[in-house]
C-alpha cells in the first residue's frame, strides 16, 4: 500500500490506497485546486463546508461520466445492430441463386 502526506488548505491528511504514488498525488492536487478555488470564490466558506462543496461536485461529474458512458455505449451498440444486420441481409442476398441459373 502507498501512502503521501498532503496539505490541503494547512491540515494534513495521510492519503494511503493501492494506486501508485503518482495517481495519489495527481487525486490530492486536484482536490486542493478544487477546494482551493471554492475558498478563493467564498472567502468566508469554512474548510468542511468547502470540501463537502467539493465532494458533491466530483459526485455529480461521476454520474455525469457514467450516463455519458451508457449514451455512448448504447449509441455503439446500436450501430453495431444496424450493421450486424446490413452484413446479414448481404449474405442472404448473395446465397440466393437467381431463377433460371438452377
Amino acid at each position: 500500500m502507498n501512502s503521501i502526506e498532503i496539505a490541503i488548505a494547512g491540515q494534513k491528511y495521510i492519503l494511503s490506497g493501492e494506486e501508485t504514488p503518482e495517481h495519489l498525488n495527481e487525486v490530492s492536487e486536484l482536490v486542493r485546486r478544487r477546494v482551493e478555488s471554492i475558498r478563493k470564490k467564498n472567502p468566508g466558506l469554512s474548510l468542511q463546508k468547502a470540501t463537502m462543496l467539493v465532494a458533491f461536485d466530483f459526485a455529480s461529474e461521476t454520474i455525469k461520466q457514467k450516463r455519458r458512458q451508457l449514451d455512448t455505449r448504447g449509441a455503439i451498440l446500436n450501430q453495431a445492430q444496424k450493421l450486424l444486420e446490413r452484413v446479414e441481409n448481404e449474405i442472404e442476398s448473395v446465397g440466393r441463386v437467381p431463377a433460371g441459373r438452377q
